[in-house]
Order: C-alpha cells, then structure tokens, then sequence
C-alpha cells in the first residue's frame, strides 16, 4: 500500500519531469521548496537515523559538486533534486533509486542512440528517470518500512 508521502513525492517528481523535458529549467522555488518540505518531513515524521540521513545528503552533495566541476554536464536541478530525495529517504533508498534511475537512463540511451533519434552530445533530461526509479523502488517493495 502507498504511503501518503509517497504519493505526493511521486506528483512531484511527475510534474518536474514534464517541467525537465519541456523547459530543461526547473524553478529554484520549487527546489527550495522541496527542500524545505523534506527537512520538515525528517524533522517532525520520518525521524531517520541520523548517519543514514546525512549519507543521503552527502550524496545529493556529491552530485551538486559533479554538476559545478562539469559545468552542468549534469544540470543544477538534477542535482538539487537528488538532494531532496536524499534528505526524504536517506542514504540507502536514495541509491536504489540512484541505481534504478541510471539504469534505466542507460537503457534509453541506448535505444535512441541505435535508432539514430539522438547524438552522443544530446543530454536527456535525467529527472523523468529518477521519477522512474524511485516509483520502481516503491513497486518492487524497496520503499517498504
């Protein structure tokens, strides 16, 4: 059964996805905004562990730092937005959607490149495959407890 916080993390995701592939911008209210609303989610419901919460934003961390060294190679947003998910769900959840999402990005690349839809310089947006992932994790059970 679907958690309250899952369904409105998942029409989140859902809608940055459609605001990734048509703008390639993503509002930074809206990130702020996630933000804040993980933070309070930790703080007053979830109560993660500690060490478990601090490697999920060391992670998001990790990926901003990707982002300023490639000069958005991977853009801000992406970034910013695993973050958040790394504040909501805590290290170990955040990689199986890490690992879900790339996996599922690579797939795709894959595809469009052998049908000749894209080049090698074209950057697909990622968060339609972190949404992916993370409602992946949820329909396989990973997101339970």
């Amino acid at each position: 059964m679907w958690k309250v916080s899952q369904c409105i993390s998942m029409v989140l995701l859902a809608g940055l996805s459609i605001t990734d592939i048509h703008s390639r911008r993503i509002p930074v209210i809206v990130l702020i905004s996630g933000n804040l609303a993980a933070l309070c989610y930790q703080i007053y419901i979830a109560k993660e562990d500690v060490f478990v919460l601090a490697g999920g934003i060391g992670v998001g961390l990790l990926f901003l730092l990707v982002s300023r060294v490639t000069r958005e190679g991977m853009g801000y947003g992406d970034s910013w937005t695993i973050l958040i998910l790394g504040i909501y769900l805590g290290l170990w959840k955040l990689l199986e959607v890490l690992l879900a999402a790339f996996l599922f990005l690579g797939i795709a690349a894959i595809i469009c490149l052998s049908l000749k839809k894209i080049s090698r310089e074209y950057k697909l947006p990622f968060i339609p495959f972190l949404a992916a992932g993370y409602l992946f994790s949820i329909l396989t059970g990973g997101m339970n407890g």
